[in-house]
């Protein structure tokens, strides 16, 4: 495909055959790598594309066009209109595909080589960005944007030095995982409680008690329902040595008594 693309291979219309430039094709670095390959493919988009291409990257394997669109027209980098339009490149190339109001990548690898291209050092500063673009303009579809942004922030969170921005993305890991539990969806919950615990470790239970005690309340019995058995306890010890009253053990001993 990309020796078509570059116009290395073609078809003779005078001759009726496929005809290629040998010279050239032996002068040419051909990668052995699947990645490298997609990634060029990729570079030989325009820049819009490109670059919306590299945030469908960083949220996932899909995500809604609004969404998408609406998170590139708070860009810097780029200029211009957005429309879904922008986006017919990579599906005409077979890189995306229309689901719905969704684009998907065709493959992994795609998105793989996609979020290959955004340098190392600046992933985390637009996972951040692109979680609080997603959250300031959360009140069309709040419920799914809770789940962008706790992700987005998530992988984000290792440049998060403050203390207090910690905090609110412990709450909103806590959030993530109420609603995962109401889907019955308890791996999730159980990933989002114990990302939650992880972010308060510059807090102490005297500090957030109402916080931790539901984190930890909530993730025993996530471990419980998933069958991680060592887990549930390291939380529900954790839950009997800081919770001030038995009405604050209660249901922890309940998960304690069905396992």
């Amino acid at each position: 495909q990309s020796l078509w693309d570059e116009d290395l291979l073609f078809y003779s219309l005078d001759h009726k055959t496929w005809v290629w430039d040998s010279d050239a094709i032996d002068g040419k670095e051909i990668p052995d790598n699947v990645g490298v390959l997609l990634s060029e493919k990729i570079l030989q988009l325009p820049q819009g594309c490109q670059y919306g291409m590299k945030l469908l990257a960083c949220i996932g394997s899909k995500c809604d066009a609004s969404t998408l669109l609406g998170i590139m027209a708070k860009s810097k980098n780029l200029e211009g209109d957005f429309s879904g339009k922008m986006f017919d490149f990579a599906v005409d190339e077979g890189l995306l595909k229309k689901e719905g109001s969704n684009y998907v990548f065709v493959h992994d690898q795609i998105k793989q080589a996609a979020y290959s291209l955004i340098p190392e050092n600046e992933r985390c500063h637009l996972h951040l960005w692109i979680g609080s673009q997603v959250w300031a303009n959360k009140s069309a579809a709040p419920e799914k944007a809770l789940f962008i942004v706790v992700g987005q922030l998530n992988k984000g969170s290792p440049l998060m030095t403050d203390a207090q921005q910690r905090i609110q993305l412990a709450g909103l890991n806590l959030q993530a995982a109420q609603k995962s539990k109401s889907l019955a969806a308890f791996v999730p919950e159980a990933f989002y409680l114990n990302t939650g615990i992880n972010l308060l470790d510059k807090a102490s239970w005297a500090d957030e008690y109402d916080l931790f005690l539901q984190l930890y309340v909530s993730c025993a019995e996530a471990e419980y329902c998933i069958g991680n058995f060592d887990e549930m306890n390291k939380k529900l010890e954790a839950v009997f040595g800081h919770a001030r009253c038995l009405d604050d053990k209660l249901v922890s001993f309940f998960t304690l008594v069905n396992a």
